[in-house]
């Protein structure tokens, strides 16, 4: 598992489940679900160390077209 992978810049409405955003430095999560309400951007994310039966939790809400590090390598 890389916690520090090479990024690319995407507007938070164009990331979806499955990317790899990094929430901070060495914290990479999984993109569960995006919701867009009001506006507004939210993701369920899991760390990429954390097991499937874990909860997810929200990182956000980011306006749509907000600048989002997520990994190359999905």
């Amino acid at each position: 598992m890389k916690l520090n992978p090479r990024t690319e810049r995407i507007r938070a409405d164009s990331v979806r489940p499955g990317h790899v955003l990094m929430e901070s430095d060495e914290h990479p999560a999984v993109v569960i679900q995006a919701n867009q309400h009001h506006g507004e951007v939210t993701f369920w994310c899991r760390f990429t160390w954390q097991a499937t039966h874990e909860p997810a939790w929200p990182h956000g809400p980011f306006h749509p077209a907000a600048p989002i590090d997520v990994s190359k390598e999905r």
